[in-house]
């Protein structure tokens, strides 16, 4: 039927489309939605009911097939032929589906691997690393804690917090496995022999097969994944959990927690004999830790609330997660909580900024950062400039050798400093295929060293700050292409957020050719 035809052709085909969507995937979808919600997927008695994991899954990967099929065949009806309004449906149709597609297939994958993570078909074991933040390391602090946490068929099980120090792993002189090219020269004998080191190379891969490595070495279990978790991330779970009693009197709450693990229990355990201070911070370390996850598990908190929290803990990268399972790591992977190193792509160039403290000390805590971000249009050969710079702030009292714990204070005598005086390492990493070609600190031009940590060309640079003074580096950069991109920057998650600006940049301050 001529004009009229095309019309109601495309009217058919749109209204099966839609049937088959409502039928083959709105229906089911909502069905396990009645059944998987924040208060069926709440702990009882330390225990996640599986079933409705499962359930969902199934109907959730239905789904997510019929919103694909649907979607291409949405794009062949023909609508060339048709009055406006038939043309307007198709593509709100069309747009609607495009826009549904990818959530449904992450949704999916995520379900697919949910049950086996949990435990369902064999039990797992996981080792959680406690990062120190006040301790700089380049993937947020150092390693000071360790647990194995059992998933079994849904019962959640978490053994004793064990400290990396007093003897409890052991030391290797050589890396427990081989270094990525660069690696050794970079980072020497940090990489891959100390537990309590396990963070210092920005890749939580490379963080969690270390992890993983030792702890078989040292306990003979074989590990199903590495998490990781800093105490600000703790602290923004606590928001969906009631306070947290102590045996020291003192109350956990969201508001509390860094405060008191980063930087209270240090001040409160200061007797003079370092060997029973660091004891005795351990243990109440390790209390916090298994209150924290008691709470947790107990079926108490609001799990809205700890959805939002692990999310802003995930974006912040202050929460990791690794799999040796590879469907299991490319989720990790499509979530950004893998902890990878910084990825440009066509429209981003992405640098990372890393720092790792160089006392000895917990002096980080009172320490402020703030990361500039510049480019601009400078060369002949039309790539661009790019200039890194990062400011770090002492925010130690200028009375910190009486005024603050030891234990804070760190090895300053060691490191031939006046007590106080915060050392840091300041590592940028740029886009692979670019090129450093200048660095100033305080002002003054530096020498690089042609450091490498794969295919990233590194700039390793040492700032030293008294208490209440800053200090300023900057890194100047030249891009691999002439694409014009967006600049970008990933730091390390440390105690005080950092700010990370865009500034202008004057060609006339950037390195000749």
């Amino acid at each position: 039927m001529p004009v009229v035809g095309a019309n109601l052709e495309a009217v058919r085909e749109l209204a099966e489309v839609a049937d088959d969507v409502v039928t083959g995937a709105a229906e089911p979808l909502a069905s396990a939605a009645a059944t998987l919600n924040p208060t069926t997927l709440k702990p009882v008695d330390g225990a996640i009911n599986l079933e409705p994991l499962v359930a969902a899954g199934a109907a959730v990967a239905k789904a997510s097939t019929v919103f694909d099929v649907a979607t291409k065949r949405v794009q062949r009806i023909d609508t060339t032929l048709t009055i406006d309004q038939i043309k307007s449906a198709a593509r709100k149709f069309a747009g609607l589906l495009a826009d549904t597609t990818p959530t449904l297939v992450s949704a999916s994958k995520m379900l697919d691997i949910l049950p086996d993570a949990l435990g369902a078909t064999s039990p797992r074991n996981y080792v959680i690393v406690f990062q120190n933040n006040a301790e700089a390391r380049a993937l947020g602090g150092t390693s000071l804690s360790f647990a194995l946490l059992t998933m079994d068929n849904g019962r959640i099980a978490l053994g004793d917090a064990i400290p990396a120090g007093f003897g409890n792993f052991a030391y290797y002189q050589q890396s427990v496995l081989p270094m990525p090219d660069g690696v050794a020269e970079l980072y020497g004998s940090e990489y891959g022999r100390a537990m309590s080191n396990v963070t210092v190379r920005p890749s939580f891969v490379s963080a969690a097969e270390v992890t993983q490595e030792m702890w078989k070495r040292q306990f003979g279990t074989e590990i199903n994944g590495v998490i990781s978790v800093d105490p600000v991330a703790l602290g923004y779970l606590l928001r969906g959990t009631p306070p947290i009693s102590m045996s020291t009197g003192e109350v956990l709450t969201s508001e509390t927690l860094v405060p008191m693990l980063l930087n209270g229990v240090y001040m409160q355990y200061w007797s003079g004999d370092n060997v029973a201070d660091n004891a005795a911070q351990d243990l109440v370390y390790a209390e916090i830790v298994q209150k924290t996850f008691e709470q947790l598990t107990s079926g108490n908190s609001d799990p809205k609330v700890l959805f939002s929290a692990a999310t802003q803990a995930g974006n912040e990268h202050r929460l990791l997660l690794w799999s040796p399972v590879e469907k299991e790591q490319a989720v990790f992977e499509s979530l950004g909580v893998d902890g990878a190193l910084p990825k440009s792509d066509k429209t981003t160039d992405k640098v990372g900024v890393y720092f790792q403290e160089n006392v000895g000390s917990k002096m980080n805590y009172y320490l402020k950062q703030a990361v500039s971000l510049g480019q601009a249009a400078c060369r002949a050969d039309g790539k661009a400039s790019y200039r890194i710079g990062v400011d770090l702030t002492n925010g130690l009292p200028l009375d910190a050798a009486t005024s603050i714990s030891p234990s804070i204070l760190g090895e300053f005598k060691r490191e031939k400093l006046d007590p106080g005086v915060q050392r840091m390492i300041v590592m940028v990493y740029a886009p692979p295929g670019s090129q450093i070609v200048g660095a100033t600190v305080d002002g003054e031009a530096v020498q690089l060293e042609p450091y490498h940590d794969t295919d990233y060309p590194v700039a390793k640079l040492v700032l030293t700050m008294d208490p209440g003074a800053t200090s300023k580096l900057s890194v100047d950069v030249v891009a691999s292409g002439t694409a014009k991109k967006v600049l970008a920057a990933q730091v390390t998650p440390m105690v005080n957020p950092t700010a990370i600006t865009d500034v202008p940049l004057d060609c006339a301050s950037v390195p000749k050719e």
